[in-house]
């Protein structure tokens, strides 16, 4: 039985603060802090000769900890900066003709609309589905938008807005059955949810890495099914994308056959030093592990939220709760955040609702502290 409030000496917040805006951006473990000033170290003595952490070593390791959480392959997945990134890269590819239509979801954080968007200019028709106030009223919004020219749909695990978890693995029944390929933003369910995107029929997925997987900002992963990266087209290439990268001349066309072939050129080795140790800081505790507890510090921040007066929208959820806790009470929600945050909680305000997010970072006494405050705003 793993011991959460020991976990406290691997974390270093600050002691005016509740940190409940995790799933905006997490405040990570210390570990990764001391690896990447090692492997800075080494680089100032040896530059790209160090050998502290290869650099081919780092990226399997990541590469191997995405596939072990999220199913799929390692090779299946790429290393990026973002979930806007890889979504650009997955939107560019779809071989798509005028036409084609592709469904997004209303009120979708930009990362997940944006990259669509520009394919209005090839005459790519874009529809919004209403995501309902259920799980179950979504599944048929979606039904509904089915058309036969509806080539994919891209959505998110968990909306960023509410905190409702989507049931995708209906969503992806749904989608096979059409032929329609289905395009996940987990970058608020990656570490947070259950993905097997394998089970799930997911034939690409972005996500980033600096809320549920404790990462640094800029710091980002991409998934794409080895089947459905044979449909996609080449329109996004860079130095990395060809075989032989190493190889500068001649120039050729030969790409990667692996979704390796979008890990466009240097990459910020940094950022890949601290978000591996963040994910074996994850590993060692036990993914499943980490999950039980974000649920279990949910449930008592749902709690302290429900017995201060706030309507809470994860109770209306049903089975599919996540961790992340939207709630309410009264009109002038603006006024109550800049009290929460001048009293040391960090959450966001979100279309009328605070949210809040908890994480390893978070322990009892904070839990006791964000009770004392809710008392006296």
């Amino acid at each position: 039985m793993t011991d959460f409030a020991a976990l406290r000496r691997e974390f270093d917040v600050a002691p005016n603060l509740v940190w409940l805006n995790n799933c905006g951006v997490s405040i990570p473990p210390l570990g990764p802090t001391r690896e990447v000033k090692n492997y800075l170290d080494a680089f100032m003595r040896e530059g790209i000769l160090q050998s502290y952490k290869p650099h081919g070593q780092i990226k399997r390791n990541i590469q191997s900890r995405f596939a072990e959480l999220l199913g799929g392959s390692a090779h299946e997945y790429a290393i990026l900066n973002n979930t806007a990134e890889g979504m650009t890269f997955i939107a560019q590819s779809l071989p798509l003709e005028r036409g084609d239509k592709i469904l997004l979801v209303e009120r979708e954080y930009p990362s997940n609309v944006y990259p669509f968007l520009q394919l209005k200019r090839q005459g790519v028709e874009i529809a919004f589905v209403s995501p309902g106030k259920s799980t179950a009223e979504f599944l048929e919004n979606i039904r509904a938008e089915l058309t036969t020219n509806v080539r994919a749909m891209s959505l998110s695990a968990v909306d960023w807005l509410t905190g409702l978890k989507f049931d995708l693995a209906a969503i992806g029944r749904l989608l096979r059955s059409r032929g329609v390929a289905f395009i996940l933003d987990a970058a608020q369910g990656a570490g947070h949810v259950d993905i097997d995107v394998k089970a799930l029929g997911v034939d690409a997925m972005a996500f980033s890495c600096w809320k549920w997987l404790l990462g640094p900002l800029g710091s980002g992963g991409l998934f794409i099914d080895d089947e459905f990266l044979k449909k996609l087209d080449i329109r996004v290439a860079g130095t990395s994308s060809v075989k032989n990268d190493d190889v500068y001349l001649p120039h050729r066309e030969d790409y990667k056959e692996s979704v390796e072939r979008f890990m466009l050129s240097t990459a910020p080795y940094m950022n890949w030093i601290f978000l591996s140790e963040s994910l074996d800081f994850l590993h060692r505790i036990g993914f499943d592990v980490v999950q039980a507890r974000l649920f279990e510090l949910a449930d008592a921040v749902s709690k302290l939220l429900g017995d201060h007066g706030f309507e809470v929208l994860r109770d209306s959820f049903g089975a599919e709760k996540s961790a992340i806790v939207c709630a309410r009470r009264g009109d002038d929600m603006g006024a109550m955040y800049v009290k929460l945050m001048q009293a040391g909680v960090q959450c966001a305000l979100r279309e009328g609702y605070l949210r809040f997010s908890p994480h390893l970072n978070v322990f009892e006494e904070d839990l006791g502290r964000f009770k004392k405050i809710l008392a006296e705003i």
